[in-house]
């Protein structure tokens, strides 16, 4: 399992950001109408609480606890244990900051102008957990019984590079599709 980020300036939440990256018009996209499952439901991201009230096909948050008894068993128990799966995030972030001490010394990133640097650094030690991922594996691998992609599957060479323009009015579009 290798991670994805996009990022915004500080003054956007979670969701604000959620809505900037353009990931739920991305998953439906490449998941409709190939991966349709009973029901026409399409498969679905289980976030954190904060979606809770975003109106996503593709990106969910904990189950209501409405209905009646039984029910309300069932989705707490669902809520359990998908509870324990996103832990897999947090063996991510621990990972991240494991190997980049760097990220863990808050006063290395005030030395950063606006945070554009700090926000670089944090993409680029992505990045290389990635390939890191790529070459050694990860505890979500062992969890999901998978195997990380190979280096040369993550580094898709043949594809255009989009250079990064400091200060451009532009939100770049990282999800494209052919």
């Amino acid at each position: 399992m290798v991670a994805g980020v996009f990022g915004t300036s500080a003054s956007h939440n979670d969701l604000g950001v959620l809505n900037l990256s353009r990931l739920q018009k991305y998953l439906e996209e490449i998941l409709f109408p190939n991966h349709l499952m009973p029901g026409d439901v399409l498969p679905a991201l289980y976030g954190d609480a904060i979606f809770q009230n975003a109106n996503h096909t593709t990106i969910i948050a904990r189950f209501d606890l409405i209905g009646n008894q039984q029910e309300m068993d069932f989705l707490r128990r669902l809520n359990f244990r998908m509870s324990g799966v996103r832990q897999s995030i947090e063996h991510m972030y621990g990972q991240l900051f494991n190997l980049f001490r760097l990220l863990k010394t808050p006063r290395q990133f005030k030395l950063f102008n606006d945070g554009q640097i700090a926000y670089r650094v944090g993409v680029i030690c992505f990045f290389i957990l990635n390939c890191y991922t790529c070459l050694n594996g990860s505890p979500c691998n062992s969890m999901f019984s998978t195997e990380p992609p190979s280096l040369q599957d993550y580094l898709p060479l043949d594809e255009p590079i989009h250079h990064y323009v400091p200060n451009d009015a532009i939100v770049y579009n990282y999800y494209v599709l052919d």
